[in-house]
């Protein structure tokens, strides 16, 4: 099989490149013979065009006029405004809230703990999470089943 592709590839490569030398001319004298051949467009006629007044170079003191009046629509628009509702109204800052101490199963308190949502807790040192129950102040951690510690 591979053979026979060799074979084909070796016979053909002549013919192959022969096209690919035949001259530019001979192609294109072909294509413009044929009625199907694009042809070369003619430049479209120029345009006539009309005189072009331009405008006065503004003064200074225009400028100033025109920057003054544009600043006092500015006022006149922030004092009243289109939809005649007053800006929102801003909410005082909150400061955080304070953390409840958790505690553990023996009643110790536990630094480093965070409570993530009720009843759970993240010890931040290793990462884990552990069940908590209300108890007093704060959150107690619910030891696990003595299945879980593989007892």
């Amino acid at each position: 099989m591979k053979l026979n592709v060799i074979v084909w590839l070796l016979a053909l490569s002549p013919s192959l490149a022969l096209a690919q030398l035949s001259s530019p001319t001979a192609t294109r004298a072909a294509s413009q013979s044929s009625p199907t051949a694009t042809r070369q467009a003619s430049p479209p006629p120029p345009t006539e065009t009309r005189p072009v007044t331009v405008p006065p170079v503004s003064t200074p003191t225009d400028e100033a006029s025109r920057q003054a009046a544009e600043n006092a629509r500015v006022r006149e628009r922030l004092k009243n405004p289109a939809l005649g509702t007053p800006p929102a109204k801003r909410r005082p800052i909150t400061p955080p809230q304070t953390t409840r101490p958790i505690y553990n199963s023996a009643g110790q308190r536990m630094n480093g703990m965070r409570q993530v949502t009720p009843n759970r807790v993240m010890d931040t040192r290793t990462g884990r999470y552990y069940n908590t129950v209300p108890s007093g102040d704060g959150q107690r951690i619910v030891p696990p089943p003595a299945a879980a510690r593989g007892k």
